[in-house]
């Protein structure tokens, strides 16, 4: 069974790997310009200071996690374990997020990984402005999700 709970900073390294090792096989063509310790600062000083996190945990062992910033009402990061994807994990984590930001949310996600923006438009997240990411240089897209356009056409996707 899969348990959502919030982060807490015994987690970091285990997140840190999630997440390197999770982006580098969603990207296996790509190379990301910053080193794996940068990415453990950055959550630490910067994800785990300013966000909302919760991390999905199965027998005991972190397979998926999301950092919503409340005040932008931004989905910063949201990855599962590519070994636990379609077992409705991101799903339990973007509810999370959507419960954090009930008026509404926006994200990035590069304009390459169309399985994850299908995912995002199946919660009803919209496509919006196209753009460039600006820590690893790749074309992105962001999506916007607003609760009212949901309800206007009968999903509410909380």
């Amino acid at each position: 069974m899969v348990i959502i709970r919030p982060y807490c900073p015994e987690d970091l390294e285990k997140v840190i790997q999630l997440w390197w090792r999770t982006w580098h096989e969603t990207f296996t063509e790509l190379t990301h310009p910053q080193s794996y310790g940068v990415w453990m600062v950055r959550f630490r000083d910067e994800l785990a200071v300013r966000g909302l996190i919760w991390v999905a945990e199965l027998e005991n062992q972190i397979v998926g996690f999301v950092v919503v910033m409340p005040e932008e009402r931004y989905l910063d990061q949201i990855f599962v374990d590519t070994r636990y994807h379609n077992r409705g994990i991101g799903s339990m984590l973007l509810k999370k997020a959507k419960e954090a930001c009930p008026q509404g949310l926006t994200l990035q996600t590069l304009q390459r990984n169309t399985q994850v923006s299908a995912f995002y438009e199946r919660h009803g997240f919209q496509p919006g402005k196209l753009g460039v990411n600006k820590i690893n240089g790749q074309l992105n897209i962001e999506y916007c999700w607003l609760p009212l356009l949901d309800e206007s056409r009968g999903n509410i996707t909380y």
